[in-house]
Order: C-alpha cells, then structure tokens, then sequence
C-alpha cells in the first residue's frame, strides 16, 4: 500500500511538474504581421504550451526592418521571427559561412504588399522616368532593398548611393519612420516600403503610389515564420505549436476580418505610438482597399520558387558568401504535420 502512494506521487509529480521556457518572439510594426498580433492577442502560444506541461513567457520585440532583427537572430538572441525572407536569406548565408545560429523558414506569412511611393509634385511615367532621382527604402539585405534593386537592373537603371557618380538612381537606405520624414522633408524623391508605410503617405498627402511591388514581380514572396535552428531541435513540440498558432492566426484574417483589424489596429497604435482611429483607417485601407496587392498565404511550400530567386539575387549583388539550398533555407515538415495530419 505504501510503495503504491509513493509511486502515485512520483507519477503525479512528473505529470503535474511544468518546464519554465522563455521564448523570444520578434515582429515588425507593419500590417504584414497581423497574424503574429493574433496569436500575441489571444495567447494561443501560451496556452497549447501549457497543455504540453510548459511554463511560457513570451518576450517581444519589434523591429522597424528584417537586417536588424537578423543581426540580432545570428547573435543566437532571438527564437522566433516574423520577418522577410530576404534577411532570412541573408542571415543563414552567413551563418552557413560563420557558424551563427541559423534562421529556418517554417511557414509563409504573405506575399507582395509593398509599394514605390512618389513625392505628389513628381512626374512618374514609368521607370526610366527615375533617372536621377533618389530613391528610400529598407537597409541592404531586406525585401525592399533586393525586389527595388532587382527591378531598377530589370529596367536597365544603375543605382548607387547618394552622391555616387555615374548611376542612374540614388538608393538611400533607413528605417520606415525616417523614410516618411525623408519622403515629407522631399529629401528622397521617393520610397519603396511595406504597407502601411504607402498608406500613411497617401492618407497624409505626403506622396502617391505609382506602382506596387506585385506589379515588380507577381505573387513574390514577402515575409516568412523563422525558427532558430537549435530552438527546433530543442523543442519540436513548441515549435510545431508555434507553426500551428501561425496558421490558425492566418485563416482568422480571412475568416474575421473585421476582428483582425480590431487587433491590429490596436496593437499598432501602441507600436507607431498613434491614435487608435487614426491606425484602424490606415489598417483598413491596407487590408480593403489593398493598393499593394498584400496576401495572406502560410503554406511555405508556395513560396519555395520565390525565395530561391532572391537567393540568386543577393548572390549577384554580393550580399551573401554562401548560397543556401532549399533545404538549408526551409523545415517543411512541421507545417506538414500540423496542416495535413494534426489539423488546426
């Protein structure tokens, strides 16, 4: 009788004991992770965990553009990432050549939903109509900086820095915030940036948008779900809860609309520190309206072809030391379980 009380109480104590974990989850203040401010909202993450025996506590951070928040993934400080696949390219071609913690794409978040946005006093009549002006967008090694790039050769432009002799257009790089200032200030003729950025300006007057970035290239990739690799081997089971979460959120876009911009609206009025009304128009447009062709898609495998011809673009452009595989670049087996066998 004894030795049954004892081993129920070692069996109760391994089933009731819980796994303190803290999970370091990143995001960018745009309208392009909505889904990451959905799981946040609701707690998702945390509950499923708990059900698992796990102890959750989730640290945010947000980051105005993907280069800063991958310096900050390859110093092994970040285990969770909503952010372009671009820097996610950039970051695992390095590590691949230094030995960084390495970013792995689980899942898409979105595609297209950026947009080049010019001064409203400027006569834009398609790209060669850019020569000499000066162009804003996000630091080398982003979405933005490759597809602008990408597009400005497509078209026969040369582009360098501001105050690089013989080019056709200045590249000037910075985050969102300043971009809109350079752009209201007219000390860049124009900007190439993420929704909400091309609403604000259009909303506010200050520029107009002349052509989205599904018109540069159709249905490309914009941002993706990465994982660090370490975290995926150390805790599978939380990742795949995290891929699971992911989808769910991205489905609730789609089926709740209007509580999906409720969410966001609020949770980026805190972030742009604005009014609330004032974002939820701007979310609205972003999301109704839709000027920069933003979809919301999970499935990573979607989004293979896309990713790997940025890989070949920041090749060219000398971004990166190693060219990843798509097997270096993408885990698509936690998706796979979750969508197709455990459902969501």
């Amino acid at each position: 009788m004894v030795t049954v009380i004892i081993f129920s109480a070692i069996l109760y104590s391994l089933l009731s004991r819980t796994e303190e974990i803290k999970l370091i989850f990143t995001y960018q203040p745009s309208t392009h992770h909505i889904a990451a401010f959905i799981i946040l909202h609701n707690h998702w993450i945390e509950e499923e965990a708990a059900k698992l025996g796990y102890k959750l506590q989730i640290n945010e951070e947000c980051y105005g553009s993907g280069p800063p928040q991958m310096e900050r993934f390859a110093a092994g400080a970040v285990d969770v990432a909503y952010v372009g696949a671009a820097p996610v390219i950039n970051e695992v071609g390095w590590s691949l050549k230094k030995g960084y913690p390495k970013a792995v794409i689980v899942a898409a978040v979105n595609l297209q939903g950026s947009a080049l946005v010019m001064r409203t006093d400027f006569e834009y009549t398609g790209p060669k109509s850019l020569k000499k002006a000066t162009i804003g967008t996000f630091p080398p090694g982003s979405i933005q900086d490759t597809i602008l790039k990408d597009w400005l050769n497509k078209n026969g432009l040369s582009y360098g820095p501001p105050g690089t002799s013989g080019v056709d257009v200045f590249v000037r790089s910075a985050d969102p915030r300043e971009l809109i200032t350079l752009l209201n200030a007219s000390l860049v003729d124009g900007i190439f940036v993420p929704s909400p950025s091309p609403e604000i300006c259009e909303y506010k007057g200050i520029g107009k948008i002349v052509e989205s970035s599904a018109n540069m290239i159709q249905n490309h990739p914009c941002c993706v779900l990465a994982l660090r690799d370490s975290f995926i081997t150390e805790h599978r089971d939380l990742a795949e809860i995290i891929v699971k979460c992911h989808i769910r959120a991205e489905q609730f876009i789609h089926k709740n609309p209007e509580e999906a911009v409720n969410i966001a609206a609020e949770k980026l009025a805190e972030l742009w520190k604005e009014s609330e009304e004032f974002v939820r128009t701007i979310v609205e447009k972003a999301l109704i309206e839709n000027p920069t062709g933003l979809v919301y898609c999970p499935d990573p495998h979607e989004i293979v072809e896309g990713v790997m011809y940025y890989v070949n673009v920041q090749w060219k452009l000398n971004y990166i030391p190693v060219k990843p595989t798509v097997d270096q670049l993408f885990d698509f087996s936690l998706y796979d379980n979750v969508y197709c066998n455990v459902g969501v």
